[in-house]
């Protein structure tokens, strides 16, 4: 409830000509979202560096990254048993990631042993004061790797904003 009159509060602020059924939508749409991403984004307790999600919406698969190198699985056959019902990690698949504060996520088009590609295109997520929740499609700059990360890196110690 206090969530909710803190972003009807902030749209009061920032959108005061609105129209009121404007308005309305616009709170309700805003407060869906962000409520969304705090019930579905949620690091496990085990110094996770990192979360890779299947979907925007945090649905689906999800993969928790350690710190170092790892690759995402290739889609296999069981992947294919059961009509879809089977969804697991795997390569050019994810579409978020929640970045634990203080750490650094980089995501890679590609395996680090691609002899004919390298790692090619990558992204890099810095949580620097707090938590990083980021959708590929919805962020410019990242888009092009929108379903599109076959490997990462995360690292959480060395760094002047390191929590860990």
């Amino acid at each position: 409830m206090k969530l909710s009159l803190l972003f009807a509060n902030i749209f009061l602020i920032i959108s005061p000509e609105c129209g009121t059924a404007l308005f309305g939508e616009k709170v309700r749409t805003f407060y869906n979202n962000v409520a969304a991403r705090f019930e579905c984004a949620k690091l496990p307790d085990d110094r996770t560096c990192a979360v890779l999600f299947d979907e925007d919406d945090c649905s689906g698969w999800q993969m928790n990254i350690k710190e170092g190198y790892t690759e995402l699985p290739k889609q296999g056959f069981t992947d294919f048993l059961g009509g879809g019902l089977i969804d697991r990690a795997k390569k050019n698949d994810a579409e978020a990631v929640l970045v634990r504060d203080g750490c650094i996520f980089i995501g890679y088009d590609h395996y680090k042993d691609s002899f004919t590609t390298g790692l090619g295109d990558a992204i890099a997520i810095m949580a620097i004061d707090g938590n990083a929740y980021k959708n590929f499609a919805e962020e410019k700059s990242m888009k092009h790797m929108d379903e599109k990360i076959s490997a990462v890196d995360c690292f959480c110690k060395g760094f002047a904003f390191s929590k860990i």
